[in-house]
């Protein structure tokens, strides 16, 4: 189980570090919930004061935040840089059901995909992207399976479609079905893919099934880089299909 924003806090409030610091490690936990999340220096100052972090004036420490070149600013405030991640991750002890840190811009499914979506769907991309940064594979390629489930309701449900991958009893189906339908087989009217992402879809429907339920497949890195330019291009193309990109003001 992850640790609860307050017990988190009481980490932070234990760190040797600046207020500034303290400051960024729960822009850290936040970013963590909501990739490229903002928060202003006031809103950082209160929680440190709300949790008894700190008592940091807000106006220095807005000043240190900008100080520390870990984070970028824009009218929502400050956010972390890619880089920053890790070097805030380092300062904090390990906490069971913390996620390690790493930099998801160059993992298997770069950020740039999937960021500003659903909550859930960044979660399990970040789980895809650290299964397989640390050799996880058949967790990896479960984990493409699941995503790629929830992207394919997703987008039927936004065209009014969804009963074309129910079946009998009301129940969406599972994988290899959703994929038969999706690439318009055997008279479906599918989602209009383009010819690669339909054959990169094919290719982790099977992998992501016996990694899954094959009791003598394991995976390794080769299955699943050898579809991994498609495995983007098919996620983007869902994304866009399903409208999932959250719209900023």
């Amino acid at each position: 189980m992850s640790p609860s924003f307050e017990e988190f806090c009481e980490v932070v409030k234990r760190l040797n570090k600046t207020n500034a610091e303290k400051a960024l490690a729960i822009l850290w936990f936040y970013d963590q919930e909501q990739n490229d999340v903002a928060k202003s220096a006031g809103e950082l100052a209160k929680v440190l004061r709300d949790h008894h972090v700190g008592t940091p004036n807000q106006t220095a420490l807005n000043a240190a935040i900008k100080r520390t070149k870990l984070v970028n600013e824009s009218r929502r405030g400050f956010s972390l840089r890619p880089g920053s991640r890790r070097i805030i991750r380092d300062w904090l002890p390990d906490l069971v059901g913390m996620q390690p840190s790493m930099d998801h811009a160059s993992g298997y499914l770069p950020d740039a995909v999937w960021r500003n979506t659903r909550g859930y769907i960044e979660a399990v991309c970040r789980e895809l992207n650290g299964c397989f940064r640390y050799a996880y594979y058949n967790a990896a390629a479960v984990m493409l399976r699941r995503l790629l489930e929830t992207l394919i309701i997703e987008a039927y449900e936004h065209l009014g479609r969804e009963n074309e991958i129910k079946n009998v009893g009301g129940n969406y189906l599972m994988l290899s079905d959703l994929a038969e339908r999706a690439c318009g087989e055997k008279g479906h009217r599918g989602l209009h893919l383009g010819r690669d992402s339909k054959k990169a879809l094919k290719e982790v429907r099977d992998v992501g099934n016996w990694s899954a339920h094959a009791r003598r497949f394991l995976a390794n890195a080769g299955d699943l880089t050898k579809f991994q330019p498609g495995m983007r291009l098919l996620v983007q193309e869902l994304i866009q299909i399903a409208d999932l990109v959250k719209k900023i003001p």
